[in-house]
């Protein structure tokens, strides 16, 4: 670990001090204004509009059972902390991870004096850019931020015991010391550094344990985004049935279920996001990208796309290419 990270993290704070002086339970008033929700408020912990910033885990005090209405990353940088989320007990140990969506209730056992961890609060728009970054060809790494930004209420937890990983351990680190520090660039070097986290999270994927009540159903739609991905222009519900063994009226009801869409509308996304590359990358007609992508009635395509993004699509190329020109 940085030892100047380590110093800044060993001291004891205010909160830890009256732990140790004999106040045993949560101070709720640090964490939120409706402490009988038990719900911990990002407003009561980010400032100044942020997308994410990080707080160090209080010692020595027990947390009972709460949620959040962020994400949280949760990392230990040395010794171990206990969790029970949704009721199942989670030791993480150094060098180790835990993302929890905003939905997830766990409870948090006192630790000592050499357990040392830090909860990241991300806001789910701050996952746009790492989107970007790893989603577009990579469906595990897009499923990942999914699973994060899920906005109905479906508690998850994705957790890496990758204590033996140094690239994992330096990139957590590096987006710790980033924070804490504000370093020049800070949000930039955080959405590039947490997109790097998450491609060298793919390589242990399959290290990574989440709640086996959801194994199915995560699988499920991971196997539909998929699909969805490869499919795009002649991909069908019922095609995709057949391959995942469910009827298709089953299926459409666990993908608007899971994704709070339909199966049409996540093959639209996929088609649109290709038009896009193809407009900026290609000078093909736009009656060409149409049929390219799947889309033989060309009224409809110009109606659908002109829905999507305010503009035709002769106006999108334009303005792609006036930025990369």
């Amino acid at each position: 670990m940085n030892a100047e990270l380590f110093r800044m993290l060993k001291r004891i704070t205010p909160e830890e001090k009256s732990a140790l002086d004999g106040q045993k339970n949560v101070q709720w008033s640090i964490y939120t204004d409706q402490p009988q929700q038990n719900v911990i408020e990002y407003e009561k912990l980010m400032t100044e509009n942020r997308l994410i910033t990080a707080r160090k885990h209080t010692r020595f005090v027990y947390f009972p059972p709460h949620r959040h209405n962020y994400v949280e990353f949760f990392y230990v940088l040395s010794g171990s902390i206990t969790h029970r989320v949704e009721g199942k007990k989670l030791v993480v140990g150094s060098g180790e991870l835990l993302f929890m969506n905003q939905h997830t209730e766990h409870e948090i056992l006192p630790c000592g004096a050499d357990d040392l961890a830090i909860n990241l609060i991300i806001m789910p728009a701050f996952f746009e850019e790492v989107r970007e970054m790893v989603g577009k060809e990579n469906i595990l790494a897009e499923f990942m931020v999914n699973v994060l930004q899920r906005e109905e209420s479906i508690a998850q937890y994705l957790y890496f015991p990758v204590a033996a990983d140094l690239c994992i351990q330096n990139l957590a680190e590096n987006i710790v010391y980033s924070i804490l520090c504000r370093q020049h660039n800070e949000e930039r070097v955080l959405s590039i550094s947490m997109g790097l986290l998450f491609l060298h999270l793919l390589n242990v994927a399959e290290q990574v344990q989440i709640p086996s009540e959801h194994t199915n159903a995560n699988m499920l739609i991971l196997a539909v985004e998929q699909y969805i991905h490869d499919e795009y222009r002649t991909g069908t519900l019922s095609e995709l049935a057949l391959r995942t063994g469910y009827s298709a009226p089953a299926l459409s009801r666990l993908i608007k279920k899971h994704t709070g869409t339909t199966f049409k509308e996540l093959q639209a996304k996929r088609r649109m996001e290709q038009v896009v590359n193809l407009l900026r990358d290609t000078d093909q007609s736009i009656n060409e990208i149409a049929v390219s992508v799947g889309y033989e009635n060309q009224s409809f395509f110009y109606k659908r796309f002109q829905r999507e993004f305010g503009m035709n699509p002769g106006e999108v190329r334009q303005k792609l290419r006036s930025h990369t020109g």
